[in-house]
């Protein structure tokens, strides 16, 4: 069981914060200063009983301190614009530390999903690459990234530390390199040959950008993945390294990887995954928001210490608060910084706020740059819907209006909605702006999208349902205009439920002919036949098609590289010209995430959008009105009678002029067989 904060203090737990670095080495023990120092009983006592606490930690006032926390709190020297520094105390690394004990101890990894400049890569590197490789016999660590230059921050900062290590814990190295640093020295030996000795201890550095096995085949101590948001193929490069860390059948290495809020990009699908299916990966999860790290208690009066408004200080004693985080405080103070540029309108400060200081990991997930939509045009509108006093659309379960008389669901279908109360499950509804509820009368005024799943349960991926409903380009006072009026989102235990909950919205807004079916999931096109609902269903668009296409299937769309791109397009065209229109928030946070590249992505609610899209441009019918007998009536379906002579002529009502079949018989045949 991993110990959590805060971690109240004792007076003695200042002995941590004083020795040996902040007061410096005594004069006895200082043979850097004074080499003559070096087999003194005093020196050799002192050096003892440090790397006595390094090796195997030691217990302060309370707080049991992990030797390579101890290592990283006195011996680790950073070089910052400040100039040079050691680490402060703060609870967070000291729980970051109890965590790697942990994971080491019971054959863990260690998966940490945080804010920007929280200073844990830094400290885990330490803690783990750069003390097993000083202290454990036989080390062998491995540090890896998807993009070069996390792995070269690395070594500069190592080399920098490294450099300024007391000589007793120093290491001579007998290959110092961008891929390789061993520890060891070489000697003549009595035969005068030249002989390498040493622990040989070992760090391997690695770019895995385009090859994700560059460890395979190595045994391994400890492996260490550097922001994997930005690591392609992140999941291949754990299948292929797994083995390195194992025993047998028995996982004795540990992985540790990292993803920072705001570098969560061409990787994050693998880093979701992995996110939310942990124990799969063998992973503890460790969640390290923008809270963390941000106010905390200071060791003496000269440093940082708790705000004065902090609720702590009224229980505590400043002595009791060293290294102890005020996280209601901090969210208090983000969460206002951010309603402060809301309201005056500064959307880039806004969205950096969010991204570079996360405070959930729904933040934490959000991408920065993975499509050529418009990111400033969806950031206003995310800013404006979080800004809306009340959302613009209502929440509704969906059911089947049944007879009185019998119990069973009328034929032909009908729909009823109900507002979602707190006793109903919140995700399995329907989202239908307030204004715009079917308009009755009317044809081929809206499409869809349907992005479906074939499966109750998805073991690799957290994907959701989704269906998109939107209207198009009319000519209605008040009407919006090709905007989406009504979304589905979500997965229910059961895939039918989410088809029957589609095909409900289908039947809702009258959707003849224009849900338009990814059929990489095709189930819901046999269930909407099975059902009676065959008839909403679009037929396959062709003119999303290459003219080599050998698709052969009657309804939904197939999104192959030809079709795809073509989808992005209009999605860019239409986030340009219409994302005011967009009131669903979950929609907008899709389109700001959404990979234009990645196949199988978890934004199925993009993906429906996208669709609709599709659909609106297949379906060549203009909206109409059935009530409205100004409008071009071709498309009505006509209405007949017979004259005094008994023959069979149209109703001057029933279409746009009467038509003797005797005297105007290819006029008759024109209009009658359209509707064969």
């Amino acid at each position: 069981m991993i110990v959590r904060p805060p971690y109240i203090k004792q007076k003695q737990f200042l002995n941590i914060l004083t020795k040996p670095i902040r007061e410096g080495i005594p004069s006895y023990a200082d043979s850097r200063s004074n080499p003559k120092v070096i087999g003194t009983p005093d020196w050799e006592k002192y050096w003892n009983s440090e790397l006595h606490k390094c090796i195997n930690g030691t217990q302060i006032g309370g707080t049991w301190i992990p030797g390579f926390f101890y290592y990283y709190m006195n011996y680790k020297q950073m070089s910052t614009i400040k100039g040079v520094v050691t680490p402060d105390m703060v609870d967070l690394h000291l729980e970051l530390a109890y965590h790697i004990e942990f994971c080491k101890a019971n054959g863990k990894n260690l998966l940490c999903a945080k804010g920007r400049r929280k200073g844990v890569s830094e400290a885990a590197t330490t803690m783990i690459i750069d003390y097993g490789w000083r202290f454990l016999e036989g080390y062998k660590g491995g540090v890896a990234a998807g993009n070069k230059t996390y792995v070269e921050d690395f070594l500069s900062k190592w080399r920098f530390s490294d450099s300024r290590l007391p000589p007793e814990f120093a290491l001579k190295k007998l290959v110092d390199n961008d891929d390789e640093i061993i520890a060891g020295y070489t000697i003549r030996n009595t035969q005068g040959a030249w002989q390498d000795k040493g622990t040989f201890n070992t760090i391997y550095a690695r770019t895995m950008h385009t090859n994700p096995n560059m460890f395979k085949g190595l045994y391994l101590n400890d492996i260490i993945s550097e922001e994997i948001g930005e690591h392609e193929r992140w999941i291949e490069f754990f299948g292929a390294s797994k083995d390195c860390l194992m025993s047998g059948n028995k996982q004795v290495g540990m992985m540790t990887a990292f993803g920072t809020g705001g570098n969560v990009n061409k990787g994050s699908k693998d880093f979701k995954e992995v996110w939310h299916d942990a124990e799969k990966y063998n992973f503890v999860k460790f969640l390290i928001p923008a809270t963390r790290f941000y106010y905390y208690g200071g060791a003496t009066e000269h440093n940082r210490q708790l705000p004065q408004e902090s609720e702590l200080l009224k229980q505590y004693s400043p002595y009791q608060l060293i290294g102890v985080e005020d996280t209601e405080l901090a969210k208090k103070h983000i969460l206002a910084r951010r309603e402060a540029w809301s309201r005056a309108g500064n959307t880039k400060a806004y969205i950096e706020d969010l991204q570079n200081n996360p405070i959930d990991e729904t933040e934490i997930f959000k991408k920065t740059v993975v499509n050529n939509f418009d990111i400033n045009k969806l950031n206003e509108q995310d800013l404006l819907l979080s800004t809306l006093p009340h959302p613009k659309y209502t929440k509704y379960k969906m059911s089947w209006v049944k007879d009185d008389k019998t119990g069973m669901i009328k034929m032909p279908y009908e729909v009823q909605l109900t507002p979602v109360s707190i006793y109903d499950n919140q995700e399995e509804c329907v989202w239908i702006i307030d204004t715009e509820h079917p308009r009755k009368g009317y044809r081929d005024l809206y499409s869809s999208g349907l992005d479906s799943y074939d499966q109750d349960t998805a073991k690799t991926s957290k994907s959701l349902g989704a269906m998109c409903v939107m209207i198009r380009e009319n000519v209605i006072q008040g009407a919006m205009q090709k905007a989406p009026v009504a979304v589905i989102s979500c997965r229910p235990n059961r895939k039918e439920k989410f088809y029957e909950m589609c095909l409900q919205l289908a039947v809702y807004y009258d959707l003849v002919g224009n849900v338009l079916v990814d059929i990489a999931n095709g189930l819901v096109i046999q269930y909407f036949k099975e059902q009676g609902g065959a008839k909403y269903l679009a037929i396959r668009p062709t003119k999303f098609e290459s003219e080599n296409s050998d698709q052969t299937s009657e309804f939904g769309v197939r999104l192959t590289t030809f079709a795809r791109p073509r989808m992005v397009g209009l999605m860019q065209t239409h986030i340009l010209d219409h994302v005011q229109d967009i009131y669903f928030p979950e929609l907008i946070h899709q389109l700001g995430n959404y990979d234009e590249i990645e196949v199988g992505s978890d934004n199925d609610l993009a993906d429906a959008y996208g669709i609709a899209l599709m659909q609106d441009i297949s379906c060549e019918i203009r909206p109409f009105d059935y009530n409205d007998n100004t409008q071009d009536n071709r498309w009505k379906m006509p209405e007949y009678t017979t004259d005094r002579n008994g023959n069979v002529i149209l109703k001057p009502d029933g279409g746009d002029f009467p038509i003797n079949p005797q005297e105007d018989s290819d006029t008759f045949g024109l209009l009658f067989g359209n509707y064969k």
